[in-house]
């Protein structure tokens, strides 16, 4: 498959052999992409790409649910888009179900994760797209098979990815993400609603992916968590508010 094809016209980028760069120049990187790249410079022992590789596909089949999705977003064939793929190696697993005339992408704005994943990854069905997706993505319309994604609620315009989404996906095409929810009654839910967050709630994110025709098929539990993993966090607000990370499963009905 000729990855050009699937670009949009008058879209500018360059290439190095497996990664496609769409950010033109330092200066037009996000913020939060130049920051952390400058800490991997700092810390370059904490992007150990390759031995994350390895954890994840171990630790695979011990996973029923993340094979689930795994499995969802590659069981149609031709193009799956991870979408802001980070530091974690998350998919690497997918590579054991990806159909040998398949492609991948993965994406993200970070110069030190897309050259980590670049030396990790050798398989000639790897792709990655050096792309800020707050402006949009780089595809035609109607050209993508897949898309996943974990906790994209750090991307700026949730709302207008989503659209993008829609937008770029053949009709009967797949959207699957893993994102974090709260219950409703709690001050993380009435803080993300006033700001009307698309995950402020499962039954919110489904009724907005429906307004872009990606009908919801399914979800299941990831697991759940009370108050903040780590001190820095603004999330979850209060100490006793329940988050609910979740796998969701979408279809492009029109």
């Amino acid at each position: 498959m000729d990855i050009n094809t699937l670009i949009k016209a008058g879209v500018d980028y360059t290439r190095d052999k497996n990664v496609f760069h769409f950010i033109n120049g330092e200066e037009e990187r996000p913020f939060w992409s130049r920051n952390l790249d400058d800490y991997y410079k700092i810390n370059p022992g904490h992007l150990q790409m390759k031995r994350l590789y390895k954890l994840h596909c171990a630790n695979i089949d011990a996973d029923p649910k993340k094979k689930n999705y795994l499995q969802f977003v590659t069981e149609l064939g031709g193009v799956t888009v991870d979408l802001a793929s980070g530091p974690s190696g998350y998919f690497s697993p997918i590579f054991n179900y990806l159909k040998s005339d398949a492609l991948f992408v993965a994406t993200d704005a970070c110069s030190a994760v897309i050259n980590a994943h670049q030396k990790a990854n050798q398989d000639k069905r790897f792709l990655l797209f050096d792309v800020d997706l707050d402006k949009g993505l780089p595809f035609k319309d109607a050209s993508i098979d897949a898309f996943s994604g974990n906790l994209l609620n750090n991307v700026e315009n949730y709302k207008g990815l989503l659209k993008e989404i829609s937008r770029c996906l053949k009709t009967n095409g797949r959207f699957a993400v893993i994102e974090m929810f709260y219950e409703a009654g709690s001050q993380t839910y009435d803080y993300l609603k006033e700001r009307d967050a698309v995950y402020t709630s499962l039954e919110h994110f489904i009724a907005v992916c429906s307004e872009f025709g990606l009908k919801y098929r399914n979800s299941e539990i990831k697991g759940e968590f009370v108050g903040k993993i780590s001190d820095g966090d603004l999330l979850p607000i209060g100490d006793e508010d329940k988050c609910i990370e979740m796998y969701a499963y979408f279809e492009k009905i029109w």
